[in-house]
């Protein structure tokens, strides 16, 4: 939190492009640091019969960020200044750095010392980098060759990572959590979910805007039905969830998310943009049903000195799930950027096919994924 501060008032403070790009980047590591250790902390703090209502609640911050980043950042530009942007970042995580001291002083932390994996660290960043640059850069038709030649580099490092992790004594990656059933399984998942919230926050806004003519402000509000879906539904399954019905609840998100995308491929472009919007409030139901018991079940895959490992392997893998799908979604937008209602519908076929498949898988491992 103090580096993600820093770097936020220095980002204020900038006065070119080039700097702030560079604390941007000092910002993304203080954000990665509470990123990867969210929900171990959960798991390891909080007792086992809450855990999954503290899931919830972090589910509920999960989804609230999308509804105030935009519209905070909105109101800031109105009142004259992109600065505002990164200011406000310095009163919020005061306040988190206060209560952090605060938990601090209170709780005893079971820890396990580790090193540090330099060399999976560097493998792994360029891995990271070769993908979602690959990926952008895919998206451009004049520079597909290097997008290619990118994801072909990604591909090499991905493979040498998970050579070198496998004879390293404290790894940056646990290939032991990878070549396990459970874990992988509930990867799978969480892969899938970030890749269709990307498509959920990716096209709606073409088909609000260029199909069904609705001006931007009115588009704001239509699209928040995802995120407040989520907000609503983590808290909820979260506090009837008692960590003995985590498969049931993944199953039943993942089911509801399929619902929402066949009502989103077979909705016609006349009908009332508030059905899309109750289509998207549905899919992101679906995500409060699904992720809480999702992260739980991933930590209790694991025994206790892995369970950092395998949060910030959550995260990472929806991150890059994320940035995955809006390539896949921008790269099929700007192939019918003349025909974008076929760009939209090929989008949400290939996500409720993916969705389908990722239901058998967990479908048939009934015990696997409890």
């Amino acid at each position: 939190m103090g580096l993600f501060m820093t770097a936020s008032l220095l980002c204020e403070l900038a006065n070119n492009i080039t700097l702030i790009i560079l604390f941007r980047v000092i910002q993304g590591i203080g954000a990665a640091a509470l990123q990867a250790t969210s929900a171990s902390l959960v798991t390891t703090l909080i007792q086992p019969a809450r855990q999954n209502r503290a899931i919830g609640t972090v589910g509920i911050m999960i989804g609230l960020g999308p509804v105030l980043g935009p519209s905070l950042g909105g109101i800031l530009l109105a009142l004259g200044s992109w600065r505002l942007i990164f200011l406000i970042n310095v009163p919020f995580t005061l306040i988190g750095i206060i209560c952090a001291a605060i938990l601090n002083s209170q709780i005893q932390e079971r820890t396990t010392g580790q090193g540090i994996d330099y060399w999976g660290f560097i493998v792994n960043a360029i891995f990271i980098v070769s993908l979602l640059g690959g990926l952008n850069v895919l998206e451009k038709p004049a520079e597909r060759l290097s997008g290619v030649v990118l994801l072909g580099v990604a591909g090499i490092t991905a493979f040498i990572l998970f050579k070198i992790e496998h004879h390293r004594t404290t790894p940056l990656i646990d290939m032991t959590i990878l070549t396990r059933k459970v874990p992988l399984i509930l990867l799978t998942q969480t892969m899938l979910f970030g890749f269709a919230s990307a498509m959920i926050f990716l096209l709606p806004p073409f088909l609000f805007e260029n199909i069904m003519h609705v001006n931007t402000g009115i588009t704001g509000l239509l699209v928040l039905g995802a995120p407040v879906g989520i907000a609503i539904f983590s808290k909820i399954t979260g506090n009837i969830n008692d960590g003995t019905r985590n498969r049931t609840f993944i199953l039943s998100g993942i089911g509801i998310m399929l619902i929402s995308f066949i009502v989103l491929l077979l909705l016609p472009p006349t009908v009332s943009p508030v059905f899309i919007t109750l289509a998207l409030f549905i899919y992101r139901s679906g995500g409060g049903f699904f992720q809480p018991a999702n992260i739980t079940a991933l930590m209790h895959a694991v025994g206790f000195t892995l369970q950092g490992s395998m949060s910030a392997l959550q995260r990472m893998t929806q991150n890059i799930a994320i940035a995955l799908g809006s390539s896949v979604g921008s790269l099929i937008m700007v192939t019918n950027r003349y025909h974008e209602l076929t760009g939209i519908r090929i989008s949400y076929l290939i996500t409720l096919i993916l969705i389908v498949l990722v239901l058998i898988i967990s479908w048939q491992t009934p015990r696997q994924c409890s």
